[in-house]
């Protein structure tokens, strides 16, 4: 389809990058110098510090500078003088063993006769093609470190992989690469990394969060344990890898189709790296919208106990956290052992006075309060559209005996919240624990192996429990108000019963085994075997059982099997207003509940090597290939016992596949920065896999980075992405319902298809991207990126038929989802539906009808259809300065989003969705300013999200709130030494969220705005 506003959008883009070209062209070439801002304090600290400022990766053993203590360095430095100063006294030097990589040793002491020869992986001096390869280079690096032997004796210095490559020391490629660390996760005020992740502006949050599941706001309806996932540019968070030191996790939720962060201990976190870019082709499945990769601590020597604090405005949401970590090295090999507990109050729709009433009319907005309310109201059929419609209010205050037809109000209905009661956050629990452990076997081996365990408990009260009741002349105080024979109506139960409650356990348990061998020249082999599952388990107690109500209403005779008897413990009164039923009716009606337990699991071996091919005119072409194997499987189970007069069993769900993949990846630079043309590498990867339940697939991706003058970098990548269909999408119980869909005015009977759908195929994107890095020497300090990006994905997978319902048989879109039929005079249809209706899938709970009963059969099932594009820029800024005996550093990450378009169906017309309410916004954008004087650091950031449409024609205004940031670390050689204290205030100003005429009566956005409003927490560190 042709789209309008792509033309200005590409000229918009194209004029980024020539502005780019233009400022690089304007100032000389500038030297590899690096605006840094090292604060004192730990050594190790600020030598990871140093290796995301400069890009550089540093090998050293742990035992090298434990316990040693650094001073400030700030300015305009190269990697070597940074270095130098760090150094200065310890006893320490570093050498250059690669162009990205530096080695710290002690300095050389007199050689005795009986001292061996140190080899390249020895922590020695060593010509840089004998080298250990560093680490994959890529956008701010941490450090590489390797525990210590005894200097005589040879090992292999570690490696940490990184995400955007599986080649190391290839250098900076070309995907754009953003890097959370430990510091940035505390100074974002948010003790968990799940919810700090939700700060950045590439990371939208209508889905697949504890935030949109009590308010209802979450178009999946899938994250039933209240978890945590990250959906990158609003592509989903099923469109989002999300691995944890480089492997893959066990899926969350009813699908098992999205990571749950929330799970991970906060305090065990190194960093986080996002890669913004499309990765099938390094990493295979699920890797469309990009990839987040949690790096958890490995090397650390001695003891960190932290305790935190924090509540929201008025004590609510209040949380705690207390977590240690521990490590000690020894001669080729470490041991460290992290604990996190955590735990969170409910955030109650109380609260806050935007959530409290979905009567919006104070706020200028619409009254969304239902009509299934208490007391209830008694329907009608309209006269004008023969539909039945709420129109006598049974009147409140009274007991519901005596009632005379003209007691009803007409045309006056009562109205209820359905938020009375309700949580909009989940009181949370959760424990973890993680234990890493390496050793180094001989010069050329090491082993390392890793346990994740963690258990997250949530519940939340949800909304009343509202039905349609049927009332006859059994019940004892049945009255009409226009003398029919039988009434229905609207109720809800929140006068009588409390407000159902979702309790859900999340389980988790990840553990890999690992080994680094070193092979002739500088090639490596890396491999793994990893395990990972998560039990999901839980479910909704207080849910009303319409079997013993329908029994309760005198609808059908006493029962035995029930236990409840109407002459024992009389009949259910739907008439009353004061909440008058005996205590024994209310708590049969109310003994429903619902239990399922879902559980994912993935087992991967993965094998790969890589190493220098040929020597090119910019340094050594490089190649990493691999295979990986795979084995997945989804489970879950359930009852319900909601509408029977037993508990039932649910169809259970049992699928696994197997996965086999290949990979091979290919770094060629073609020119070096001293020939006239400037650097020039090219890159490019692929990935095949087959899966055993739908076939195979191949994921190409082709990159390039050019420095044609000093201080810039121009970057551009390509590549082709797939998601594939979840187990529960693909083999999820069919079932096949009766349903009556309105067309006009009367009704047809249609066989809803319901369920998985083995013939599903994968979800497939291309993605492009194009940017530089540019750092001008006329403004020292300096560092501006900005990246171009377009995503278009297509044949996802939905059930676009459920969107609208009752439109199914009306609506244009869903014509290729529907199938009329004539069982009564064409033969074929009538062979079609009798066969389905043969099938055991097959219910009977809405009535049994004859196939000639039936004018259509519906797909509601996950098929491939329809498409989304997002087109957008990102951009980053730093600037740092010395200021007042101090350093000043200024930082922006922004993201536009220039088309954000959804097809529902092939057949559909596009909708553009950029910047309108639950979908994307426009603009987001966090400006964070930090000054750091000796043990103290100050920092206020302001976070801004542009304005939407509500779709109905109203503007939704911009919102910027304001974080504030304080810490003091106790000084060396004094009682508080290896202390800090931390203050953190989130949205300082306590700014409600903008006015958004909610329909699901919230009066606000919960996918881009927090209910939560000033936060304020205090957190405690103290290191041994």
């Amino acid at each position: 389809m042709k789209r309008p506003a792509a033309p200005h959008r590409h000229r918009l883009a194209c004029s980024l990058a020539a502005l780019a070209i233009a400022a690089g062209l304007a100032g000389p070439a500038l030297a590899q110098t690096h605006a840094l801002d090292l604060p004192a304090g730990d050594l190790d600290s600020a030598l990871s510090a140093l290796a995301a400022q400069t890009g550089q990766q540093l090998l050293y053993r742990s035992e090298l500078v434990a316990g040693r203590r650094s001073p400030p360095v700030a300015g305009r430095l190269t990697a070597e003088e940074a270095l130098a100063r760090l150094l200065a006294g310890t006893g320490l030097a570093a050498t250059r063993v690669g162009p990205d990589t530096l080695v710290l040793k002690a300095e050389p002491r007199p050689v005795t006769a009986q001292a061996k020869r140190p080899t390249a992986y020895a922590a020695a001096p060593a010509p840089a093609a004998e080298a250990a390869p560093p680490a994959a280079g890529q956008d701010a690096p941490g450090p590489v470190r390797a525990s210590a032997p005894p200097a005589d004796e040879p090992h292999l210095l570690e490696e940490v992989r990184v995400t955007g490559t599986h080649i190391r020391g290839a250098g900076q490629g070309p995907s754009p690469l953003v890097v959370v660390d430990r510091v940035d996760l505390e100074r974002s005020g948010h003790a968990t990394a799940a919810a700090a992740l939700q700060v950045l502006p590439q990371v939208f949050g209508g889905e697949s969060t504890e935030a949109t599941v009590g308010t209802r706001a979450d178009r999946q309806g899938t994250n039933a344990s209240f978890g945590t996932g990250v959906n990158l540019r609003g592509l989903g968070s099923d469109a989002t890898l999300v691995m944890v030191d480089g492997r893959r996790t066990a899926g969350s939720g009813l699908k098992g189709d999205f990571t749950d962060l929330s799970s991970l201990p906060t305090v065990a976190v190194e960093r986080i790296e996002l890669l913004l870019d499309g990765a099938s082709a390094l990493y295979g499945s699920d890797a469309v919208g990009g990839v987040v990769n949690v790096i958890l601590r490995r090397d650390f020597e001695g003891l960190e106990l932290r305790a935190r604090s924090g509540a929201g405005q008025g004590g609510s949401a209040a949380e705690g956290l207390v977590g240690l970590v521990a490590g000690h090295g020894w001669a080729g090999g470490s041991l460290l052992f992290a604990y996190e507990a955590y735990r969170r109050e409910a955030l109650k729709a109380s609260d806050r006075a935007f959530t409290r009433s979905a009567d919006l009319r104070p706020y200028g907005g619409t009254d969304w309060r239902q009509t299934f309310a208490f007391p209830g109201n008694i329907l009608r059929t309209d006269p004008a559209t023969g539909a039945s419609v709420p129109y006598w209010a049974i009147p409140p205050g009274q007991a519901g005996v005596g009632l005379r037809p003209q007691d009803f109000v007409a045309g006056a209905p009562n109205l209820e919240d359905p938020q009375l009661g309700t949580d909009i956050l989940p009181e949370q629990r959760r424990q973890s624990a993680f234990v890493a452990v390496k050793q180094s076997l001989g010069e050329s081996l090491e082993l390392s192996g890793d346990v994740r365990y963690s258990v997250r408990r949530a519940a939340a009260a949800f909304g009343a429990s509202t039905t349609i009741l049927t009332v006859r002349p059994a019940n004892p105080f049945f009255v009409s108000p226009n003398g029919a024979a039988s009434n229905q109506i609207q109720y809800s139960f929140s006068g009588e019963l409390p407000n159902p409650v979702t309790r859900r356990t999340a389980e988790s348990l990840s553990a890999s085994l690992g080994g680094r061998l070193r092979l002739p020249g500088d090639w490596q082999a890396d491999g793994y075997v990893a395990f990972a599952e998560e039990i999901g388990e839980g479910g909704n107690s207080g849910v009303i059982n319409t079997a013993l109500l329908n029994e309760a209403l005198g609808n059908v005779a006493d029962r035995p099997e029930t236990g409840f008897s109407t002459a024992r413990d009389g009949f259910f009164n739907p008439y009353t207003g004061l909440g008058a039923n005996p205590p024994g009716v209310l708590a049969a009606i109310g003994s429903g509940f619902t239990h399922s337990r879902t559980r994912s699991r993935v087992e991967t071996a993965n094998l790969q090597a890589d190493g220098a091919l040929f020597q090119l005119p910019g340094g050594p072409a490089r190649l990493a290939v691999g295979a990986q194997a795979r084995r997945e499987g989804f489970v879950r189970v359930g009852s319900s016992y909601t509408s029977t007069v037993a508990p039932s069993h649910q169809r259970p769900v049992d699928a696994e596949r197997t996965v086999e993949a290949l990979f091979a990846e290919l770094r060629a630079p073609l020119l070096g920065a001293e020939q006239a043309l400037g650097a020039l590498e090219v890159s490019a990867a692929a990935r095949w896999e087959r899966y055993s339940d739908f076939g195979e697939s191949l994921a190409p991706k082709i990159g390039f980075t050019w420095s044609p003058l000093g201080g810039l970098k121009l970057r551009a990548t390509y590549g082709e992405s797939f998601r594939a269909p979840a187990l529960q999408e693909l083999f999820d119980a069919p079932t096949n319902n009766p349903i009556l869909f309105s067309v006009g005015d009367h009704r047809i009977l249609a066989l809803a298809l319901q369920g998985g759908n083995p013939t599903l195929q994968p979800e497939t994107a291309t993605t492009w991207t194009a940017g530089f890095d540019l750092e001008p020497a006329p403004l020292p300090g300096l560092r501006l990126s900005a990246t171009w990006f377009r995503t278009r994905f297509k044949d996802r997978i939905d059930r676009p038929v459920s969107q609208n319902v009752a439109g199914a048989l009306t609506d244009p879109r869903f014509t290729p989802f529907v199938r009329l039929i004539a069982p009564a005079t064409n033969a074929a249809d009538r062979e079609i539906i009798a066969r389905l209706l043969a099938d055991p899938a097959t219910t009977t709970s809405q009535g049994v009808f004859p196939p000639e009963a039936y004018g259509a059969v519906v797909e509601i099932r996950n098929v491939n259809t329809g498409a989304l594009e997002v087109e957008g820029i990102d951009a980053q800024a730093t600037l740092a300065r010395d200021v007042a005996d101090g350093r000043l550093s200024l930082s922006l990450n922004a993201s536009w989003i220039l088309d954000y378009r959804q097809q529902l169906t092939p057949t559909a017309t596009w909708q553009a969705l950029a910047g309108t309410a639950t979908f994307p916004a426009d603009f987001r954008a966090r400006l964070a300013a930090d000054f750091t004087r000796g043990p103290w650091s100050l920092g206020l950031a302001a976070n801004h999200t542009s304005g939407f449409e509500d779709g109905r024609g109203r503007d939704i205004d911009a919102l910027t709130t304001l974080d504030a940031y304080g810490r003091i670390t106790g000084a060396t050689g004094t009682l508080w030494e290896g202390l800090t204290l931390a203050l953190n205030v989130r949205n300082l100003l306590d700014a409600d969220p903008p006015f958004y005429d909610n329909p699901l009566g919230f009066a606000f956005d919960p996918s881009a705005h927090d209910a939560v409003g000033r936060f304020v927490s205090l957190q405690l560190t103290r290191r041994w």
